[in-house]
């Protein structure tokens, strides 16, 4: 059996069982509100709200427009300042304020997964399933030392402990269908009682190739699936013993590469010790172990009809993460928190490959042996400080000494490489005296960042990239949030300076002095009880200082509007997203995201939705997205396209088009 029929086939087998739940969902269509239905929850349309100064959090399980999506990168394009790299349907590699890889600290229930691709195809948000976990966070710039030193922002894509003050069975569910067979269904069972609780969720997705405006298919289908088992003890109010387990499989064509992934498996074991309220002193005690592996391959002939003519016809890479943290959190006084910790991380990379010779002689790539690149050990420590000044203003600071050790062992001798890194922050906020509920806030941070694999691996034949310098990044950020009445608002603007930037080509890395300003702001208005507008912009700019240029990959202005109407039982909205071209560029140059090919046009799209609550339990919702059928792409994108999966025809001088007109319907259901 050929791996194209596998796929195929494994492809009629999950549309069978997506058919069944799908079925499951509309059954209970008339199930009665639970006894503890709790507030509605918000529509997200243009973006979640900051409640906090650079934190905004939304909840994974909320309806969305435009179409939900089916990776961590799709929830992340919603939020101000975020652009995301499209290389096909799912796994976009997601960029904050004009900065993403190992920049942006991207962690699953606290705990660190990384890809294993040299190209970036399986970037961390490719393994997060968003139906499985219950809530995702964003730190904006260096605002905090608990979860690691991160120059830009740090993501939190965590599961919550389920809570029970009986014994008793919950569940949700929800299925949606769109255009090119867009297929999705989550489900998830809890039971528990007082002592503990067992958690099972299951998720799947698949899609064959969309089409953009111009009704051209591109090579893009895809289908993906995940399981997660949760087991914990709660002996009491204040303890908690959780063991979780996680395993995921997909497969995905590229059309924004020269290879398809043809196999992203994950699997993920954690065990978490949580213990509150032990003293006056002793707030909290916290331990958590870790295991993170995944396995990614990718070809020229699983899901191409073409006969490779690249010197590689496939490559397999995978990445073993291994670690733990310690944290203890020390209430001196009732004004004063205080977070104390040390976490510690191992990272190994291995990688073989098959040549087109091999293939064509039928030489297997299993039978090839995998070879250990370069590997990292991390040690950190950290503190971190929160004191309530008064009534009304606050400070928060922290500090973080980190000590990473990188190895490349396919070179005799081995190559080693020693760092000891310094990050640390602090941040002040007033709720402004005035009559106005305004929260005012400013942040001045410090990070410290070694290169990470992909630049240490971008020129082999030497150590040039491998010993590259450590980047030094100062930012300011400044804000203020209101809230009142029938309005809500937030605005925050940063500078940053960075010291030996990395700069990436596609075979070459080099260090500069970069900087980078910007912001992004949002306001909302309820102008009728049903009825509100919300707006939203972000912009940033970025110079690269040492050549006299743009800094290479930084996004265009980027602003949405939307109308929205929600009397508690129907809801819509319409939404218009228009960006501004990006005519400030450095061809040839980026990130290990990619690199800049060209100037980019503007553009606007509008989408329409629509929804209606059955009750507390069943939720339908529905829409239309890119309504005029607009083609366009996004500036940072993966580069290269494939028109439909019969064309032999790659070209790296284009963007990968966002898809057409799409229609999609939605159901959920609690029981």
């Amino acid at each position: 059996m050929t791996e194209r029929t596998q796929y195929w086939g494994r492809r009629r087998a999950l549309r069978a069982s997506s058919a069944l739940l799908t079925l499951v969902l509309i059954l209970p269509a008339g199930a009665r509100a639970a006894d503890d239905a709790t507030t509605l929850p918000e529509v997200v349309v243009t973006a979640p709200a900051m409640e906090q100064p650079m934190v905004i959090e939304t909840d994974t399980d909320n309806p969305r427009t435009p179409i939900p999506p089916a990776d961590g990168a799709g929830y992340l394009k919603n939020i101000p300042g975020f652009s995301v790299a499209r290389q096909g349907a799912i796994d976009g590699d997601p960029v904050l304020r004009g900065i993403g890889g190992s920049r942006l600290n991207i962690l699953l229930d606290e705990t660190p997964v990384l890809g294993g691709c040299p190209n970036r195809m399986d970037p961390p948000t490719a393994y997060i399933f968003p139906g499985s976990f219950d809530k995702l966070t964003v730190l904006k710039g260096p605002q905090s030392v608990v979860h690691g030193g991160s120059a830009m922002g740090t993501i939190l894509v965590e599961r919550t402990p389920p809570k029970f003050d009986k014994t008793e069975i919950r569940g949700t569910a929800n299925a949606l269908y769109g255009s090119n067979d867009r297929n999705d269904e989550v489900i998830e069972a809890v039971a528990g009682a007082k002592e503990g609780y067992l958690r099972a969720i299951g998720t799947h997705s698949s899609s064959d190739d969309y089409k953009d405006g111009n009704g051209n298919a591109l090579h893009s289908r895809y289908w993906r699936h995940s399981g997660t088992a949760m087991v914990g003890w709660t002996p009491d109010t204040d303890t908690l013993l959780q063991f979780s387990f996680d395993k995921s499989q997909a497969q995905a064509a590229m059309p924004g590469k020269m290879m398809d992934g043809t196999q992203f498996d994950r699997e993920g074991v954690n065990l978490e010790f949580t213990k509150t309220n032990i003293s006056p002193l002793l707030a909290k005690l916290k331990f958590l172990a870790y295991h993170n592996y995944v396995d990614h391959v990718m070809d020229t002939y699983s899901m191409r009809y073409t006969t490779t003519t690249m010197m590689t016809a496939a490559s397999q890479v995978d990445h073993l993460m291994q670690g733990g943290k310690a944290l203890v959190e020390l209430t001196p006084d009732t004004q004063t928190l205080v977070s104390l910790g040390v976490d510690y991380n191992r990272d190994e990379h291995t990688a073989r490959s098959q040549s087109a010779a091999e293939y064509r002689n039928g030489v297997g790539l299993d039978s090839k042996m995998r070879v250990k690149d370069i590997g990292f050990d991390t040690y950190s420590g950290f503190g971190e400080v929160s004191r309530e000044l008064s009534a009304v203003d606050r400070v928060i600071g922290g500090y973080r000494l980190t000590h990473v050790q990188a190895t490349r062992h396919n070179v005799q001798p081995n190559l080693t490489d020693d760092r000891t890194l310094h990050s640390g922050f602090v941040r002040y906020e007033r709720n402004v005296d005035v009559g106005l509920p305004l929260t005012t806030f400013a942040s001045l941070g410090h990070v410290e960042r070694a290169p990470d694999y992909w630049e240490r691996n971008k020129v082999t034949a030497s150590d040039r990239t491998f010993k590259l310098a450590t980047e030094k990044t100062e930012q300011l950020d400044i804000g203020a949030l209101f809230k009142r009445g029938n309005w809500r608002s937030s605005a925050s603007l940063f500078y940053a300076y960075t010291d030996d930037f990395i700069l990436v080509a596609s075979a070459d890395a080099k260090s500069i002095e970069a900087r980078r300003w910007g912001g992004e702001g949002d306001i909302a208005y309820k102008f009728l009880p049903s009825w509100s507008v919300e707006a939203n912009a972000a912009y940033v700019h970025g110079n690269n200082l040492t050549d006299g240029t743009a800094l290479a990959q930084t996004p265009p202005l980027d602003t949405s509007l939307a109308v929205k109407y929600d009397d508690g039982e129907f809801m819509g909205a319409f939404h218009m997203r228009a960006v501004a071209g990006q005519h400030r560029t450095q061809a040839g140059w980026g990130s290990i995201i990619g690199q800049d090919i060209g100037e980019t046009g503007g553009f606007a799209v509008f989408s329409l939705n629509g929804g209606w609550r059955v009750n507390d339990a069943v939720t339908f919702t529905g829409g239309v997205d890119n309504i005029f059928d607009k083609t366009y792409a996004e500036h940072i994108s993966k580069t290269g396209a494939w028109s439909g999966a019969d064309l032999a025809a790659y070209n790296d001088t284009v963007r990968v088009n966002e898809p057409g007109r799409t229609f999609w319907m939605r159901g959920s259901v609690k029981f």
